[in-house]
């Protein structure tokens, strides 16, 4: 399925929660944008921080643990 598999994974989503920052994970979050999903991004990279927010402000929230993602996520789907 090739990278394929990052846009089912992005556009049969609500939310996108992402991890890291691999090539993958940063191809994942940019279709989200694309696709104007909301993202929660829990990295401890501030150039990924700072990349992400800036393409879309309002789509991206930045938390620090696994506890404050799932709180954003469901704030987001309610």
């Amino acid at each position: 399925m090739g990278n394929s598999i990052n846009n089912i994974n992005v556009l049969t989503s609500d939310v996108v929660i992402a991890c890291g920052m691999g090539a993958g994970t940063a191809s994942e979050i940019a279709l989200a944008l694309k696709a104007n999903k909301q993202v929660i991004l829990l990295d401890n990279d501030q150039e990924s921080k700072l990349f992400f927010k800036k393409l879309s402000p309002e789509n991206v929230y930045i938390v620090e643990s696994v506890e404050q993602a799932i709180a954003t996520a469901k704030t987001i789907l309610s």
